[in-house]
């Protein structure tokens, strides 16, 4: 069943869920009042779902293919494993930077309650006004880009997860492990309630479950399985219900149109910059995380801000999905070529995620993120970015390299000649033992030759 878990057939699943989602929708558009209200503040016109749309996202699932089948076939040598991972000291570590993260965050909100007259205010300001508590927060940080520390959680639950599954550990070790997991889960159960960053419990829960089955090699834990889904979707109906109080609605009818709706946007973006002629990007969308690690997303921002606003007209709410990105940053023949380079990377580090831990932590995350790539580009976000790196460099403390031992040099053509067996030499010892005692033997006196005679 590793099929199932390789970057091609999670895209698949993500994309052939979202379009049966989405032509479910529209047929029963007129059963679903809330979804036409949403289309229309949102100005979203049915004809754009034309066949110049589908005709892109085929080819670029195609192209995709292309890459990752490329990738499959291509002759590597697989390096051997000569590194050795300290799994205790490794736990240790990514419970103290888990802490970190979370610490960052605790007093991130606490700042905010400060200025909101205490903590129960802060509580009671999100029924009342949402959008102005989320405001608030974003008005508070701590400092530039803390917000990438809030995102960076899924990506240690991800971790605790991998070495809980590796093996045998101590208890506490264990402990500390699930506390990690546990305290991650619950940070960011409640918190999107107030940041409307629902994507990262569904980051954390989608990528804990795939490391746990690229480290054990198959499909395990449905019932807990069952239970993310549980968890992400009561997230989405706390949010709906709180975020549409003035929809005099059952929670589960309001948070079940609003899924509803956000699907048909995200086919939407992804479809309608097809019907028209769009200016491209050029790395706008697809390096953007890059450039916001590199601190140039403000010169960028400047010399794209004529295209960027002319593609407001053909998006609506949210981002353009991953197949329909790579054609408004580069066009139709650099953007297949993209996504075949896309799709040639992640399968490498799905073939390396068998041997690496690195690896497998860092292939759950970017797997997690194709399970939504019909909403977002997310695995070139900078918080996927951040999240990596922070990984890399906590691993890199704990991994200690073998030695190589010094092979021989061999020289480029052998001869196929068994080589012959001399004998030793003779110390020096038995040699002067064998002339010094020389044999008392007289030889025989030589005949002198019968020209020589007289």
């Amino acid at each position: 069943m590793r099929w199932a878990l390789s970057p091609l057939s999670l895209l698949l699943i993500c994309w052939g869920l979202s379009g049966a989602a989405v032509a479910l929708t529209l047929a029963h558009l007129d059963r679903l009042d809330l979804v036409q209200t949403f289309m229309r503040r949102e100005h979203l016109g049915l004809s754009v779902f034309a066949a110049t749309g589908l005709a892109w996202l085929l080819l670029g699932l195609l192209a995709y293919a292309v890459g990752d089948t490329a990738a499959r076939f291509s002759r590597r040598r697989q390096r051997k494993g000569t590194a050795q991972i300290n799994l205790i000291r490794a736990a240790y570590l990514t419970f103290a930077l888990n802490l970190l993260l979370l610490g960052v965050t605790a007093v991130w909100i606490a700042t905010a309650a400060a200025k909101a007259g205490g903590l129960i205010n802060l509580a009671a300001s999100v029924y009342i006004d949402s959008l102005t508590t989320r405001d608030l927060l974003l008005e508070n940080k701590l400092f530039t880009g803390m917000r990438l520390f809030y995102a960076a959680l899924p990506a240690t639950g991800c971790l605790a997860t991998a070495l809980l599954c590796l093996g045998p550990l101590p208890r506490q070790i264990r402990c500390l492990l699930l506390a990690t997991l546990i305290g991650n889960t619950l940070a960011l159960l409640i918190l999107p309630i107030v940041m409307s960053q629902r994507l990262l419990l569904l980051q954390l829960l989608l990528s804990c479950y795939l490391v746990a089955c690229l480290i054990r090699g198959r499909l395990v834990g449905w019932g807990w399985s069952l239970l993310a889904v549980g968890l992400f979707l009561g997230l989405w109906m706390a949010r709906e219900s709180i975020t549409n109080p003035m929809i005099d609605r059952p929670t589960l009818d309001i948070g079940t149109q609003k899924l509803a709706f956000y699907l048909v946007n995200d086919m939407w973006n992804g479809f309608a910059p097809l019907t028209v002629e769009v200016p491209h990007t050029w790395g706008g969308l697809n390096l953007e995380g890059l450039m916001f690690l590199t601190f140039t997303d403000g010169y960028f921002a400047r010399i794209l801000a004529p295209r960027a606003e002319a593609l407001q007209e053909v998006l609506g709410g949210g981002e353009f999905p991953l197949l329909t990105a790579a054609y408004v940053d580069f066009g139709p023949l650099l953007g297949a070529l993209f996504l075949a380079l896309v799709g040639f990377v992640i399968r490498r580090i799905f073939i390396r995620s068998r041997t690496s831990l690195g690896f497998a932590v860092a292939y759950a995350q970017i797997g997690a993120s194709l399970m939504f790539s019909s909403h977002s580009v997310y695995f070139t976000h900078q918080n996927m970015l951040f999240s990596l790196a922070l990984i890399a460099g906590l691993l890199k403390l704990v991994t200690r390299q073998e030695i190589p031992q010094p092979q021989p040099d061999l020289p480029f053509f052998r001869s196929r000649r068994r080589p012959k067996l001399h004998s030793p030499p003779l110390p020096d010892s038995l040699v002067r033992q064998v002339t010094l005692f020389a044999s008392q033997r007289r030889r025989p006196h030589a005949t002198t030759p019968r020209h020589e005679r007289a």
